[in-house]
């Protein structure tokens, strides 16, 4: 065994193993973030999204005249849902974006976690 071989098998184990622990982790954060929600808590989500966003976003997320006037997004492209990650959407619930006003004040960590799992459910 040469020097070189020596020095690049460790560093390919360790390449291994840190690759296959960071799929782990996703996986484990995908799982963590699609919990099952209780049906109370996706009909209380549901009363949240009818009272606070299908102003703009419509009553089935797709955006209606209003909301396209101003630029609301619509929250059934599969293409939109694809890109946008969930910590994004929790984000512009709680800060708001463009047009969009900041509900981090109105509403709790957990309305605002169940909003966003509700929003999800909308792509076509």
């Amino acid at each position: 065994m040469t020097l070189f071989s020596s020095l690049i098998r460790p560093s390919v184990v360790v390449l291994l193993v840190g690759t296959s622990l960071i799929g782990v982790s996703q996986a484990v954060a995908g799982r963590l973030q699609r919990s099952p929600v209780s049906p109370a808590k996706t009909k209380e989500a549901k009363r949240l999204f009818k009272q606070k966003c299908a102003k703009c976003h419509g009553q089935d997320g797709a955006g209606n005249n209003y909301g396209q006037i101003i630029g609301a997004t619509n929250l059934t492209d599969p293409e939109w849902q694809q890109r946008v990650d969930d910590q994004r959407i929790i984000n512009s619930i709680k800060h708001g974006r463009g047009q969009m006003p900041a509900s981090g004040e109105k509403l709790t960590d957990e309305q605002i976690t169940a909003l966003m799992l509700y929003v999800r459910t909308l792509k076509k």
